[in-house]
């Protein structure tokens, strides 16, 4: 099961900021399912700040760093490729895994893909 909590760097601007940030983590949930099968954990990650955060989620859920996937957050491949450059590095010397955001890279921020 692919698991994703939602970072800080997901709250929007406006009515919804108040609800985001009250539901975006929930600590119990993502324990429970992580002990009822295989899992991976999904962080979608902006800014090398945000790494603080997956941090310590992933101490807080007892994550095995090889079951923790990090993809860079953007629309546009040449930002993704900005972002997986360094991305791609924090990888590797953590242990956690990659994934680039392969469907806009092959047909841009289009919906249905």
């Amino acid at each position: 099961m692919s698991i994703g909590p939602k970072l800080a760097n997901s709250t929007p601007d406006g009515e919804w900021q108040e609800r985001h940030e009250r539901l975006r983590i929930q600590p119990e949930v993502v324990r429970r399912l992580m002990g009822w099968c295989e899992y991976q954990l999904k962080f979608v990650i902006a800014q090398p700040g945000d790494m603080a955060e997956v941090r310590e989620l992933v101490r807080e859920f007892g994550a095995d760093a090889g079951k923790v996937i990090l993809m860079p957050e953007g629309i546009d491949a040449a930002v993704l490729r900005e972002r997986g450059v360094w991305l791609a590095e924090i990888c590797k010397g953590e242990g956690f895994r990659f994934s680039p955001r392969l469907h806009v890279e092959l047909w841009g921020n289009r919906r249905g893909t």
